[in-house]
This record gives structure tokens, C-alpha cells and sequence, in this order.
């Protein structure tokens, strides 16, 4: 009996303890969470290691197939053929994982695919010889394509990033084992503008400029004779590099603008004798001004401004214009070689200027009408001294300026009064780099003159614009 009333009073003295406790927790709001937490509640760890796990023994499947075909147990045809396969078989599970809502999964399982895929790609081409450079670049286009699509199709955008990826990487090694460019350059021009097709802008737009940066390596290698391709084979395919990303300018019309004048400029700088390419990028320039004109958008409008510009920059220097400019501005009479196509290239840039204002247009036409002026000067006083020639440009300077700031008030015309100024600091530099350095003092007295002169035309031209403006 004694224990038992032992255990009766132990019993009352826990349900004391007990009610005490939760007065006491009641009053001090203690945190009765179990600690250490139930095995439920552990967070699961960040790194899947099943996942892991899989990844590597889709390898191992890849290098088990490796091995056979280095064994000869499987063709080298047969055995890059079971390769993709097999790759193109795991893209499959990724994508029936994405749609099954295993995300994380479908990433896994795609990254280990395209490992497998793109490296196959690269020795069927080079270890094995299976494919020619040609043929490479096609499966490389039609893969990257697949795994685009695919991402598009089911809400997957890190496919377009893989494809890429893998795409660049291969285009690169390909293009460096093979020594050719060409067919890499078109495969990352097809991949690129299908992104953007796709809606993938993002990865389409690291594809373009990897594009546009190997067609410019096409065409300094061509032009120094260290490219594989002839000159006409590497014309060719800039054409095409073109023409594939006009065709899709409503979806890239950025690129698009770049692209012609890399694939186009370059193109021609290849296949045409420097007068024919004069012309023909005047005429661009002149197409792209009226193109700025029409546009319905401001990102057209713009865009085609500063292709015209380009146009006119690359007619100007392919043309030899600013060379014919220096030597007008320091001849001394003599008979010169007048760069007809540069100078039809210079009126034609007029034109484009009239079409749409661009300042380096206005500046191109002014330096061919202002290197002619002085040129026919220069033979007109024939053998009248260095001084006197020295002066008489400068006169042709100074009045083209204030012909410009004049044209620019009565025509509205901005850029005009802009390049007004811009000239007008030039004659001054040259007023003293020249002037100075060779002419007499009755010289300097003129010169002076009339460069002060047409400084104060332009301010009052300016004032009178600013008054009629208020």
C-alpha cells in the first residue's frame, strides 16, 4: 500500500509541475516548437542526387557506344547515327518531363543530351570522318532548330539556350578543324534568324552577333588571301548571309539593317573593281534614305537613317573622296586624277540627304563639291605660289560655310547650320596650320579677313534664325 499511495502522490505533484509549466509558458509566450523537427520537416537537400546519378549513366551509355564504335564492334556511320539517336531519344524524355510539370528534371536530362549530341557532331566530322563540313553544319542547324522549336512549343526557354550553346561551340571548333567558314556561317545565320522566328529573342540575338562577327572574319581573310573559299564562293554566301536576315526584318529589323551592310558591303568589296562598288553604295544609300522616309516606325525610320549614313561612309572612302579632298587642299596646281565615281557618289549622297537629313550625308556631298571647287581654282591660277593657293581654299572654305548655315535657315534645315560651325572650326584650324605657316602678311591680312567675315555672317544668319524661331 505504501507504494501505491507513492505513486498516487508523485502522480499529483506531476500534474502540479505540469500546470505550472504551462502558466509559466502562457505568460512568457515561449516557443514550444520540438526541436530537433521531425524527420517530415527537414528541408529537402538543394542538390538532386538522383538526378545526378541519371545524368551520369546517360553518359556512360554514350561513352559505352563510344567504345563500341572505336572497337569496330559498330560501324563509324552506324555508330554517330545511334549516338544522336540516342541523344535525340533523352531530349524526348526532358521534354515529356517538362510536360509532366519535372522541370528540373527536363533541364537535367536535356543538358546531358546535348553534351552527348553536340561533341558527337564534332568527331563524326573530325575523328572519324563521317561527315564533311557541309553536311555537319546541316545537322547542327537541324538539331539546334529541333531543340528551339521544342523549348517554344512547350514553354521550355532554357532548350534555346542549350541549342546556343552547343551551336556556337561547334560552329567554332568545326570551323577551325575544317579550315572552313562558310558553311558555319550560314548554320549560325539559319539558327539565329529561326529564333528570332520563334519568339526566342534572347539567345537569337547572341546567335546574330556571333553570326555578323564571323561573316566579318570572312571577308578580312578573303581579303588577304587567307581564307580556303575563293573570292567569289565567300561573295556568294555574304549574299546569302544577307538575304536570310532580310527576309525575316520584321522580326530582327535591327540585325537585319546589319547584316545587309555587312553581307551586301562585303559581298561587293569582293567581287567589284572600286568604281562599280562606289556607285552601287551610293545608290544604297540613296535606297535606304527613301526606305527612312516611308517608315511607319521610328525604329525603321532611324534605323535606315544610319544605314544610309553607313552607305554613304563606305562610297566616300571605298571611293577614294576624302583622299581626292586632301590632296585639292594642298595642291598646288597640278593636274590630278578627278575619282568621277566618288564624285557621283557625292551628288547621289545629296540626293539621300534631301530624302532624309543625315549630317554625314550633307558632310560626304559638301566634301565633293567643296574638293572640286578647289581644285578647278588651284589649276586656274595655274603656278600663282603656294600662298595664293593657300588663300584661295581658304575662300572656298569660308563660303561654304556660310552657304550652309544660309541653306540651313532658309530650309529649316538642322543639320546644315551644324555642319556650319563644324566647318567653320576646321577653316580656322587650317587658317593656322597653313595660312599662318606659308603666306606674306598681306596674305594673312586677306585671309584673316575672310574667315572673319563669314564669322560674322554665320552669327547673323544664327541671330536672325533664333529671331525668327521666337
Amino acid at each position: 500500500m505504501d507504494v501505491e499511495q507513492r505513486i498516487e502522490e508523485l502522480e499529483v505533484r506531476l500534474k502540479h509541475v505540469e500546470l505550472r509549466l504551462s502558466q509559466m509558458d502562457a505568460a512568457a509566450g515561449t516557443d514550444t516548437t520540438v526541436w530537433p523537427p521531425p524527420a517530415d520537416d527537414v528541408a529537402a537537400p538543394m542538390v538532386d542526387l538522383a538526378l545526378i546519378g541519371k545524368s551520369l549513366l546517360i553518359l556512360g551509355g554514350a561513352f559505352l557506344l563510344r567504345a563500341a564504335t572505336d572497337s569496330a564492334a559498330v560501324s563509324k556511320p552506324a555508330g554517330v547515327a545511334l549516338g544522336l539517336l540516342y541523344a535525340i531519344a533523352w531530349i524526348a524524355v526532358a521534354i515529356r518531363g517538362v510536360r509532366a510539370g519535372r522541370r528540373g528534371a527536363g533541364i537535367f536530362y536535356a543538358t546531358t543530351a546535348s553534351i552527348v549530341a553536340y561533341p558527337i557532331v564534332w568527331e563524326a566530322a573530325t575523328r572519324f570522318g563521317v561527315l564533311s563540313a557541309n553536311m555537319a553544319a546541316l545537322v547542327l542547324a537541324a538539331l539546334s532548330i529541333a531543340l528551339i522549336e521544342a523549348g517554344r512549343r512547350y514553354a521550355f526557354p532554357s532548350l534555346a539556350w542549350i541549342a546556343a550553346t552547343g551551336a556556337t561551340c561547334d560552329a567554332i571548333l568545326l570551323a577551325y578543324a575544317t579550315k572552313s567558314l562558310i558553311p558555319f556561317l550560314i548554320e549560325l545565320t539559319i539558327i539565329s534568324a529561326v529564333a528570332f522566328v520563334l519568339h526566342a529573342e534572347a539567345a537569337g540575338w547572341v546567335l546574330a552577333i556571333e553570326s555578323d562577327l564571323v561573316a566579318i572574319v570572312l571577308i578580312l581573310l578573303t581579303l588577304l588571301d587567307q581564307s580556303n573559299d575563293g573570292r567569289t564562293m565567300a561573295a556568294v554566301c555574304l549574299f546569302v548571309f544577307a538575304a536570310i536576315w532580310i527576309a525575316v526584318s520584321p522580326r530582327a529589323m535591327i540585325q537585319s539593317a546589319a547584316a545587309s551592310l555587312i553581307g551586301i558591303g562585303g559581298g561587293t568589296a569582293l567581287l567589284l573593281e572600286a568604281p562599280a562598288r562606289t556607285i552601287l553604295w551610293s545608290v544604297a544609300a540613296l535606297a535606304a534614305a527613301e526606305i527612312a522616309r516611308r517608315g511607319s516606325s521610328r525604329t525603321l525610320t532611324v534605323t535606315f537613317i544610319v544605314q544610309s549614313a553607313v552607305w554613304g561612309a563606305f562610297a566616300a572612302i571605298g571611293g577614294g573622296l576624302f583622299s581626292f579632298a586632301g590632296a585639292a587642299l594642298l595642291n598646288h596646281g597640278e593636274a590630278m586624277a578627278i575619282p568621277l565615281p566618288a564624285i557621283i557618289g557625292a551628288a547621289l549622297c545629296l540626293l539621300a540627304f534631301l530624302r532624309e537629313r543625315s549630317v554625314v550625308l550633307l558632310g560626304i556631298a559638301l566634301c565633293g563639291a567643296a574638293s572640286m571647287a578647289m581644285y578647278a581654282l588651284s589649276l586656274s591660277i595655274g603656278n600663282a605660289g603656294e600662298g595664293v593657293h593657300a588663300l584661295v581654299n581658304t575662300g572656298v572654305l569660308a563660303a561654304a560655310s556660310v552657304a550652309l548655315a544660309w541653306a540651313g535657315r532658309l530650309w529649316q534645315v538642322r543639320e546644315a547650320s551644324q555642319l556650319a560651325i563644324v566647318l567653320l572650326v576646321l577653316t580656322g584650324a587650317k587658317v593656322i596650320a597653313q595660312d599662318l605657316r606659308i603666306g606674306t602678311a598681306g596674305m594673312m591680312f586677306i585671309a584673316l579677313a575672310v574667315y572673319g567675315s563669314a564669322m560674322l555672317a554665320i552669327a547673323k544668319i544664327r541671330a536672325s534664325s533664333r529671331a525668327v524661331a521666337t
